[in-house]
């Protein structure tokens, strides 16, 4: 499995890096699988092996110069190269990309895609001006390369097929939905008046300034109302944020919680009153459906998936 993995077991940065999680736990209890999972990208500078309990972790390293290369540029040139080298050496019977479309249209071994966000689209809400354009045009070019290669496509939303039907034809397309760990529909759901979660990073996409901004129309109408953020953050972004809830006297009832492992955003679940999430580009959080799987009523921007 090509995809983004957590460090730790119990703390998951991302929902891909989670369906994969989850996916590999499932996959294990199998006893005629051998299960590998390799992370296309990573900080270090050598290759690293890690034993997880029943299947192997590899992360492969990168080089200074990597480190100045768009994604799509670096997957174009220098990375599928390096994870082909390693596909070599496992061999494998075939290959599940979580996201990767480019890498996955290069694969030589059998291969499914599981196309997880449209990234170009994804692009268009970094905070980098006239480069977002770059990077909107980089990843078009290279994932409609990989898609049209790819013979094999999961579909986790017919958002997915809806925006880019059009790029997969001649591709076998099996929608599934994005699998939920069996703790969550475990947890009780026990709300606390006024509790309002959200759970996901802190970035421009995902529109956590306008939470804020309907926060403090909620904050005025229910005095008792709080809101609680877990995520990792983007730090120009997350100052944006902070900034915001001082200038409108939120400071005691806005928490950034930071990136919190799965029994805390569980715990945040179980006495949340709802859930939000408000982003302008989205395909099928993997929140949702574990807020949805806990309980939790969702409330969601009308938008994409």
């Amino acid at each position: 499995m090509v995809t983004p993995f957590p460090k730790d077991e119990d703390n998951i940065v991302g929902g891909v890096a989670g369906v994969a999680k989850n996916l590999c736990d499932e996959l294990k209890k199998s006893g005629n699988i051998t299960l590998t999972v390799v992370v296309p990208t990573t900080e270090a500078r050598n290759t690293q092996c890690e034993q997880w309990s029943g299947f192997k972790v590899y992360r492969l390293g990168e080089n200074k110069i990597n480190s100045f290369l768009p994604g799509a540029l670096y997957y174009a040139s220098i990375g599928h190269r390096k994870l082909n080298q390693l596909l070599a050496e496992l061999n494998p019977d075939i290959v599940h990309y979580q996201g990767f479309g480019y890498l996955a249209g290069k694969c030589k071994y059998p291969n499914v895609l599981t196309i997880h966000g449209i990234a170009e689209r994804d692009a268009l809400w970094t905070e980098r001006g006239v480069t977002r354009w770059l990077r909107y045009f980089l990843r078009k070019i290279t994932e409609n390369s990989g898609r049209k290669r790819t013979e094999h496509i999961i579909s986790i939303s017919p958002y997915v097929t809806e925006a880019i039907g059009d790029k997969l034809k001649g591709a076998k397309i099996t929608f599934l939905e994005n699998p939920v760990a069996d703790s969550y529909f475990d947890v009780s759901w026990q709300p606390q008046n006024g509790r309002i979660f959200s759970c996901g990073m802190i970035i421009p996409r995902k529109n956590t300034l306008g939470l804020l901004s309907a926060f403090v129309n909620i904050a005025k109408a229910y005095p008792h109302a709080q809101l609680r953020l877990a995520g990792s953050a983007e730090k120009g972004y997350l100052q944006k944020c902070t900034k915001y809830v001082s200038e409108h006297g939120l400071d005691n009832k806005v928490c950034f919680l930071g990136n919190l492992s799965i029994k805390d955003v569980q715990d945040e679940l179980a006495k949340a009153i709802c859930f939000v999430m408000p982003s302008f580009q989205e395909t099928a959080p993997l929140v949702i459906e574990e807020a949805m799987a806990v309980g939790v009523p969702v409330i969601g921007s009308r938008v994409c998936g």
